[in-house]
């Protein structure tokens, strides 16, 4: 069975760029079966699988595409093309190539051409809707474009992906989709892979001392520089945690989205400058050696029922202090929950990890024993595998293979 792959995703995109970047390396790795084919619209994107060995072929985005793609946000436009058998540029394209499933690997615009092609489709978070005050979702994002495309997903999906069970309650609550056509999928970092495969050859203890930093003395935030990330929270427990160890640092790993800016101004104005460390980019054995020696991930965003750091830290047994009430019931007694309406509520989550070790320990070990079970590659591939077994076996039914 032939399995185009559309990847559009940019490595400044950050984490959603590395994760398809994993998905790729775990097809890769466990593929026995499937003809994947990667469907790409940039020569950049292009090069870095076919680096990884994947074949690909390249969809140009031209004149014709793009009022077809304009056209296509509109139901009357699409009733118009299907009264009329008129295929849009990309439907054609796939077909043309003989492809029989399409995955989309990101909530992409381009998955509103697939109207007549069975697809699979990865959703990520859905928190437009529930925190649409937050200014991405009001300027930067495009809100209608979102409802667009998961409503499509949840009408003309052969399967959707979500990472939690939250996720997928709200893609059926508040979009009606089919229970039975959503899959959960936790995600499945990258960064346990690298350092396994480096630990022996790589000197982590070197990399980190070239941050000038002592361990177990600073808290890591690696996330972009959104305004749902909530760094700002960091910034106003300051004075409560300098309370419980004079000595600490809050460690910033991100690209900028608009708002750093606005936390350096904040972080000047408290004369925080000797507490925070921010980098804009740093190499994944950079990050790995920061998750090895930090006191804990702290994470106080307003978003995302899971995130990719979240499974790091569990893999690397780093106590997790995590917005509460945000995540899966069955991720929530894993971690230390924070009050993120109340600043001074991080400190004193956080000397509680310190003092009462035994209860930390167990949280610890209990979130690696969860991740080395939900968050196997070959596990997910296995995933993968059931729903593209599912759709070959059902089109058997009316078309060879």
């Amino acid at each position: 069975m032939k399995i185009g792959i559309y990847f559009e995703s940019s490595p400044r995109e950050g984490g959603a760029f590395h994760e398809n970047i994993n998905l790729m390396k775990i097809f890769n790795e466990y593929n026995k079966d499937y003809n994947f084919v990667y469907i790409v619209s940039s020569v950049e994107i292009k090069r870095i699988l076919e680096n990884h060995g994947c074949k690909t072929i390249f969809f140009r985005k031209n004149i014709l595409f793009r009022v077809h793609q304009f056209l296509f946000k509109f139901i009357f436009f699409k009733y118009l093309f299907k009264k009329l058998k008129i295929e849009n540029v990309f439907e054609k394209f796939v077909l043309k190539n003989k492809i029989d499933l399409t995955l989309f690997n990101s909530p992409s615009e381009i998955s509103l051409m697939a109207s007549n092609l069975p697809f699979v489709i990865i959703l990520f978070e859905f928190q437009h809707r529930t925190d649409n005050y937050l200014p991405e979702y009001v300027s930067f994002h495009d809100f209608n474009l979102r409802e667009l495309i998961i409503d499509h997903a949840s009408k003309r999906a052969f399967k959707i992906l979500v990472a939690t069970e939250k996720d997928k309650n709200t893609v059926v609550n508040l979009y009606n989709a089919i229970n039975k056509n959503i899959e959960i999928q936790p995600y499945v970092p990258f960064l346990p892979d690298i350092y396994n495969k480096n630990k022996d050859e790589t000197d982590y203890d070197q990399i980190f001392r070239d941050f000038n930093l002592n361990k177990k003395s600073f808290l890591f935030y690696p996330a972009q520089f959104w305004p749902h990330k909530n760094h700002r929270y960091l910034i106003d427990a300051c004075e409560d945690l300098k309370k419980i160890d004079s000595n600490f640092k809050i460690v910033f790993s991100g690209y900028d989205k608009g708002n750093l800016i606005y936390l350096k101004n904040q972080i000047d104005k408290k004369n925080l400058q000797d507490k925070f460390i921010i980098f804009d980019y740093l190499s994944n054995d950079q990050v790995i050696s920061l998750y090895l020696n930090a006191k804990g991930l702290v994470m106080p965003t307003f978003v995302g029922h899971s995130t990719l750091p979240l499974y790091e830290a569990f893999y690397f047994k780093l106590p997790v202090f995590f917005t509460e009430g945000l995540l899966d019931d069955n991720l929530r007694n894993l971690v230390h929950e924070i009050d993120i309406l109340k600043p001074e509520d991080l400190s004193k989550k956080i000397n509680r990890s310190s003092t009462e070790t035994k209860e930390t320990d167990i949280k610890t070990n209990s979130a690696y024993e969860y991740y080395l079970e939900n968050c196997s590659r070959k596990k997910l591939f296995e995933n993968f595998s059931k729903i593209f077994e599912q759709y070959k076996y059902l089109k058997r039914r009316w078309s060879e293979l």
